[in-house]
């Protein structure tokens, strides 16, 4: 039976063990995804707006370097000096004072270019030098009859030079004499590559850059030649530069969006002077999202979860063990059958009781019970009935004593014990006539007894001062000895004595 039931602890730990770990694991399964989730957000929105600011600033490079030419070409364009050579080029003394004008201006820009033409003898100048006499007929001269007769101030166009694998950003700006009407045209050309050399130069995260045109077209790239052969946003980035230039149709004015491509993150933003837009792109994985101290604290809550969940088994393991150990000392000290204590717990006891009685001079009880006649009621009506005859007799002993420190035993077959500590001989005859008029009034059929119709108890009693010489035996003995008297005088009654001392009849 012991086997039976540590192999019932067993398995019960086992049980528990088992759905603590199938409820940590949920715990941590829907954590884990709703961590995840909630750090692919934050690192989504983090990463975006990094992308964003990178963008803007180098746009803002951009911008700047592009303005501080627009500036300089337009101080030109309005300069008296310039005016009045581009209305007589002829003039050598004006052309002097021009290119003067001109090479103090051209240490000042960022390309050190100047160009200009006068719409008198159209020659084109770079930089002091004769070029070429353009002619305004010429579908290659496009630009001169557009900024001379179009532009208000000055506009832009942009080429890409294949043979020095160069793209230019050309300012173009209209020189008008004092009646407003156009004399000529001077400008300057940003490199445009060599701008976007300086973007990748200075850049060392882990996004890439690209520029494209209105028509996909990417003009700016780590790699030239992606440039020189004009490969498209779709063949270089595939599924991806669908999605980047569907994005084009959602940005508003010079702002920068983020939004997701397959495998990473992006973000676009234009750039209205040039036609232009600007990408950046990085990867973005699992593991990139992970990487930071919110996982670190994640893990740590995981772990100190896992160790409640370990502390709560041991816990309850050790509970149950200590339950266990409960029933298993209660079912050695209480009687199977009739559910009061067994013989063992009165021995062990009533040694107790005697010691501590024995140093404070107190008196004790004993009361010792058999039922009359009871093999005869086994014989009448059966063994099975005499266990539930012993049973009920328990349960009416038990509820016949009333003090906490009182206690009823089953000492054998049907012979019982009532300890009553601290309890003098009138205490006694009034506990030892409490269980026998609640035997009577339980009128229990017993037809083969000599001493009534119903079942009764013979009780033998014995109280006494205790002394550290006296034994839970000496009580019993002298108690089964008054016992014995009831019996002897007719049964059904109680027989007691005071003082343990045996006369010689007694121990005959």
């Amino acid at each position: 039976m012991e086997m039976a039931q540590k192999k019932d602890h067993t398995r019960k730990k086992y049980k528990y063990a088992f759905f603590s770990f199938i409820l940590f694991l949920l715990i941590f399964v829907l954590g884990s995804v709703a961590f995840v989730l909630s750090m692919r957000e934050i690192h989504y929105n983090n990463m975006g707006r990094e992308l964003c600011r990178l963008l803007e600033h180098e746009k803002l490079r951009l911008g700047a370097a592009v303005n501080g030419e627009i500036s300089l070409v337009l101080k030109m364009a309005t300069s008296p000096l310039i005016q009045r050579y581009f209305l007589d080029p002829g003039d050598p003394d004006l052309e002097k004072i021009a290119f003067a004008e001109f090479e103090g201006q051209r240490r000042i820009l960022i390309p050190k270019s100047i160009f200009w033409i006068n719409d008198i003898d159209r020659k084109f100048y770079l930089n002091d030098s004769y070029a070429y006499t353009l002619s305004p007929d010429d579908p290659v001269s496009y630009w001169y009859n557009m900024t001379l007769n179009g532009a208000d101030a000055f506009n832009f166009n942009i080429n890409h030079n294949p043979d020095l694998n160069q793209t230019n950003f050309w300012i173009n700006a209209p020189v008008h004499d004092s009646d407003r009407r156009p004399i000529g045209i001077l400008g300057t050309g940003i490199d445009v590559s060599a701008f976007i050399d300086t973007v990748y130069s200075n850049y060392s995260g882990e996004a890439s850059m690209f520029f494209f045109n209105e028509a996909g077209e990417i003009t700016g790239a780590e790699d030239k030649d992606i440039v020189a052969n004009k490969v498209s946003v779709e063949s270089e980035f595939g599924k991806a530069g669908d999605i980047i230039l569907s994005m084009r149709n959602e940005l508003e004015g010079g702002e920068s969006q983020y939004f997701n491509i397959p495998g990473g993150m992006a973000a676009l933003s234009a750039i209205p002077e040039f036609d232009w837009y600007i990408y950046a792109g990085v990867p973005m994985g699992l593991t990139d999202m992970l990487k930071n101290s919110m996982t670190m604290i994640f893990a740590a809550m995981m772990l100190v979860v896992a160790g409640i969940f370990i502390i709560f088994n041991l816990m309850h393991s050790n509970f149950e063990l200590n339950k266990e150990r409960d029933i298993y000392k209660d079912m050695s000290i209480v009687d199977a059958l009739t559910g009061i204590y067994n013989r063992r717990f009165l021995e062990e006891n009533l040694d107790h009781v005697i010691k501590s009685l024995s140093r404070s001079g107190g008196k004790l009880s004993l009361l010792m019970l058999d039922v009359d006649y009871f093999k005869k009621y086994n014989d009448t009506y059966g063994h099975s009935m005499g266990d539930i005859c012993l049973k009920t007799l328990a349960d009416i002993f038990a509820q016949s004593i009333v003090r906490a420190d009182d206690f009823v035993a089953r000492y054998g077959g049907e012979e019982f014990v009532i300890v009553l500590p601290n309890v003098d001989e009138g205490g006694a005859n009034i506990v030892a006539e409490r269980v026998l008029n609640n035997v009577r009034e339980r009128k229990m059929p017993h037809e083969t007894s000599d001493a009534a119709a119903y079942v009764t108890v013979s009780i033998g009693g014995v109280t006494d001062t205790v002394v550290y010489s006296h034994t839970g035996d000496d009580y019993v003995k002298k108690a089964d000895y008054e016992l014995y008297e009831s019996k002897r005088n007719g049964r059904n009654r109680y027989t007691a004595a005071t003082g343990l001392a045996l006369n010689e009849s007694d121990e005959s």
